[in-house]
């Protein structure tokens, strides 16, 4: 017995030698063989309000499809009427991304999922009719002309929409998983694959197998709406790792022009807040590029801080007792979060936080008797014609039947036209008669009676035929610069910067004139080189200089790509990597340069007045003395206890949690192929315990083992 105890030994051993040799000889795995991987970081995903659930998901374990690649609307019918291998996988490029054709796989049942492929450097203007996930009437629902505010204007956008090319397509549900991919190996992949294995033939028959198909995996944890999925949240036990759903949440940033400390009364209406927003949005996960909705403003507001803070002594010799609030809010795509969350603290006497009583060096508090007028920067970005910016100034004709607000407003409206009548390359037109266009001016409208002018490119319908979509990107604004003011290598004449520039001139120098009740001796202008490093950090590339010496040491190496900025608000340790690197950069516009070194450059407290940001790799280390700082962003609805979730008051929107998004294809054999291959396995399997069973069985013949002579 000892002697075949030594034999099986060997088998053992010699069986584990052989699998350990296979490994070092065959370095890919099986399943490296099998799957190609394809670019599945930007999947659509899951959001949630109050009463709905918008977006896609797979199955647990992926959805799989016949890959099928449209180039026209025959592909379509093809699939829909005569595909006999069902389900699908849609490879659609951007002409064909359209509701109707969604609709039609959605309802067809044989289709299980969609890949956009968008090629590098695709030009949207060759979509004419545009393409916007929007709504004709954005924020509609969370505004100020309600049925229940003011049915007299509620029907407005209904009859003249603001965003004509709306489509709804981010309020839409779907059953299957859509992915985008935009890197070029992967686009390939995708085509070689479906030429060579599914094409139909010149007759259009259907190939034979094997097919090249397709795994999507999205899986979505949240579910039903906001008020479910919060509840699934809160119930979920401590320790559990899937996470349900966040709301939509980030930080608001902003600063003063001078200090205000508490200690100083602030005296009423005399506190201009010009205000603007840092978030877009797009059907997908990692692209929200919002180059005209987000990006025009934020950079004119900049420029424009920056600008008037060079001149913040001469403002403060005029005696002046007026001061300027600049906001850049966040949220607000999805029902003003960052706008109504400003004016719930404004109305619970909390902003920019709740009164401390031993904290000497404190902040004034502001409230909505200390705000003068509201001048938001909108969507200013595609106001060119020729080498003239066009604007338009809206205002609230609620509002301004009051006729102290109507004289206030006047007053705004004058001070823009003025200091554009300066310069012969811009031109200002009242957008009068309207209603505003979506704005975060309509939060404070809404609990409070202010002077207010919105500035943007268009009188009425949007210009953007992009809004809220990944076709919003710098090709929309025509934004050539493809290197930042550091690196001169591959400039190219650029008009675009210039354009924002100009806005951002005449903004400062109306501000200027509200301050000091005087005009300047000549237009304010603006630093160029930044405004063209700015655009071209937001809209080509996050890994410029810029921001790599802002944020390099708050953010690390991860934000870091040869991609535009993603400005989508996200949630809570979302996607803050551009807020933080913006929350710096706008520190050191909107502030002073002190002679300190690290050690001293700290603030003690974020109740303190000013403020101290240092950059180690600025000047090879730079202190700021500044009032910027950040406050949360977050909608009341999710701070109320019992809030009503169908109230429409405040905005509801949470986004689902998930694991991981993947996308691969491979080549699958027809299904008696499968079974044929299955059965095989099996028989060898049984074939090889027989042989096994046998050979031990017989080892001491097979292998000469003579038995040891019986113990005497």
């Amino acid at each position: 017995m000892a002697g075949r105890g030594v034999t099986q030994l060997k088998l053992l051993a010699s069986l584990c030698l052989f699998i350990a040799t296979a490994d070092y000889t065959n370095g890919e795995r099986v399943k490296q063989k099998i799957y190609q991987d394809i670019q599945g970081d930007m999947a659509c995903f899951k959001r949630f309000n109050g009463t709905h659930e918008f977006g896609c998901t797979s199955k647990f374990y992926g959805n799989l499809g016949v890959v099928h690649v449209v180039d026209s609307s025959e592909d379509l019918t093809w699939v829909f009427d005569h595909g006999p291998h069902q389900p699908y996988v849609l490879a659609l490029y951007p002409e064909f991304m359209t509701v109707e054709v969604l609709q039609q796989a959605d309802h067809s049942g044989k289709v299980s999922g969609v890949i956009l492929m968008v090629e590098e450097d695709f030009d949207p203007a060759s979509l004419y009719s545009g393409f916007s996930g929007e709504t004709p009437c954005p924020n509609e629902g969370l505004g100020l002309y309600t049925p229940s505010l003011n049915p007299e204007y509620a029907g407005y956008c209904q009859n003249n929409s603001w965003n004509r090319n709306g489509t709804s397509l981010l309020y839409m549900n779907w059953n299957f998983p859509v992915f985008l991919i935009d890197n070029q190996s992967s686009i390939n992949h995708v085509i070689d694959c479906y030429k060579n294995f599914n094409e139909p033939d010149a007759n259009g028959s259907a190939r034979s197998w094997p097919l090249c198909y397709s795994e999507l995996k999205s899986n979505m944890f949240g579910t039903t709406n906001t008020e479910v999925c919060m509840r699934r949240r809160s119930l979920a036990p401590k320790l559990q790792t899937i996470n349900f759903c966040d709301p939509l949440s980030d930080f608001n940033i902003w600063g003063t022009l001078k200090p205000m400390n508490s200690s100083e009364v602030v005296p009423e209406k005399s506190v201009i807040i010009v205000a603007t927003r840092m978030d877009a949005s797009s059907m997908f996960d990692n692209i929200s590029p919002g180059a005209n909705s987000a990006v025009s403003g934020l950079v004119t507001l900049m420029l424009a801080a920056e600008a008037l803070y060079k001149m913040k002594e001469e403002i403060i010799k005029s005696g002046t007792q007026k001061n300027v609030l600049f906001v850049i809010f966040q949220g607000e795509a999805w029902g003003y979060i960052g706008s109504s969350r400003m004016v719930w603290d404004m109305e619970k006497g909390q902003f920019p936080f709740e009164p401390q009583k031993n904290e000497p060096d404190q902040m004034s508090q502001v409230n909505f008797t200390h705000i003068s007028s509201f001048i938001e920067l909108a969507q200013v970005g595609l106001g060119m014609t020729g080498d003239i910016s066009n604007i338009f100034l809206h205002t609230d004709p609620i509002s301004n039947s009051d006729p102290d607000i109507k004289m206030e407003t006047k007053e705004v409206i004058s001070s823009i036209h003025s200091a554009a009548n300066v310069s012969d390359s811009i031109s200002v037109e009242n957008a009068d008669n309207v209603p505003l266009p979506p704005a975060s001016l309509q939060s404070f409208l809404k609990r409070v009676n202010i002077s207010g002018v919105v500035i943007t490119d268009h009188k009425k319908e949007f210009k953007n035929k992009f809004y809220e979509s990944i076709f919003d990107n710098y090709h929309n604004v025509n934004f050539l610069s493809n290197s930042s003011s550091e690196d001169q290598s591959n400039q190219v004449e650029d008009k675009y910067h210039l354009h924002i520039s100009r806005i951002a001139s005449v903004l400062a120098t109306s501000l200027y004139s509200l301050l000091t009740d005087s005009q300047p001796s000549s237009l304010i202008t603006v630093n160029q080189t930044l405004a063209n490093d700015l655009l071209y950090c937001y809209l080509r590339n996050v890994s410029c200089q810029m921001f790599q010496e802002y944020g390099e040491a708050l953010l690390g190496t991860e934000f870091f790509n040869d991609k535009p900025a993603k400005m989508y608000v996200s949630v809570k340790r979302g996607e803050s990597g551009r807020t933080v690197v913006t929350n710096s950069i706008f520190a050191s516009l909107l502030g002073e340069r002190k002679d300190y070194n690290e050690s001293v450059c700290v603030t003690n407290s974020f109740y303190q007045v000013n403020q101290f940001y240092y950059f180690s790799s600025v000047d090879n280390g730079t202190c700021f003395e500044s009032t910027v700082r950040k406050t949360e962003a977050m909608s009341p609805a999710f701070l109320i206890d019992d809030y009503d979730w169908q109230s429409g008051e405040y905005s509801t929107w949470t986004e689902s949690g998930w694991q991981l998004t993947e996308l691969r294809i491979f080549l699958r054999p027809s299904v008696v192929h499968e079974i044929a291959l299955v059965s095989g396995g099996v028989a060898s399997l049984l074939l090889s315990l027989g042989v096994v069973y046998f050979m031990n069985s017989r080892a001491n013949i097979l292998f000469s083992v003579v038995n040891p002579p019986a113990a005497c």
